[in-house]
This record gives C-alpha cells, sequence and structure tokens, in this order.
C-alpha cells in the first residue's frame, strides 16, 4: 500500500501525508529527548525497544519524584506517537 493510499482505497494528498510524517517526526523526537533524559542514550535502537527496555528497568526499581514525571510524560509519548501511526496507517 503506497503511503498517500489509504486503506479503504481513498487518497491522502501530498500535503496531508507530510504533515502526517511531520507530526510523527516531532512525536518521535519528543520519545528521543525523554529517553536521553531518562539514561537511554542508544540511538541505534529502535525507540519501541529503548522504551520497553526503560519500563522493565524501572519496574525493578524505586523512582525519584523526578525520574517517575519523566517517565509518565515518556509513557504519554510514546503512547502518542503509537496513536498517530495507528490512525495514519490502520484506519
Amino acid at each position: 500500500m503506497h503511503f498517500t493510499q489509504k486503506r479503504d482505497g481513498c487518497r491522502l494528498s501530498h500535503e496531508a501525508a507530510l504533515a502526517i510524517i511531520r507530526n510523527a517526526r516531532e512525536k518521535a523526537d519528543s520519545v528521543r529527548i525523554l529517553l536521553r533524559r531518562l539514561g537511554d542514550k542508544d540511538e541505534q535502537l529502535a525507540l519501541a525497544a529503548r522504551f520497553r527496555r526503560m519500563t522493565r528497568k524501572f519496574e525493578s526499581e524505586e523512582l525519584t519524584e523526578e525520574t517517575a514525571e519523566l517517565y509518565g510524560q515518556l509513557t504519554l509519548a510514546v503512547h502518542d506517537l503509537n496513536s498517530l501511526l495507528s490512525e495514519a496507517f490502520y484506519r
């Protein structure tokens, strides 16, 4: 399926497709920034894998208030990114 073609056969305009890409990049950048602030600097690993690794790490340790706040922001940022991608590709 071509990016500018939706599953039901309707097409997105080139501008609409670029807007989705731009929005996804911005959300991915937010996730990257939060991961870095939490100590994960492994830029070669996929964001989803880095998030899962961070989640496993935090399940087994006591979080400071600052770390808990950042992790909460990260969780919401990952959700926003996943929601955007799901909506763009699977609606």
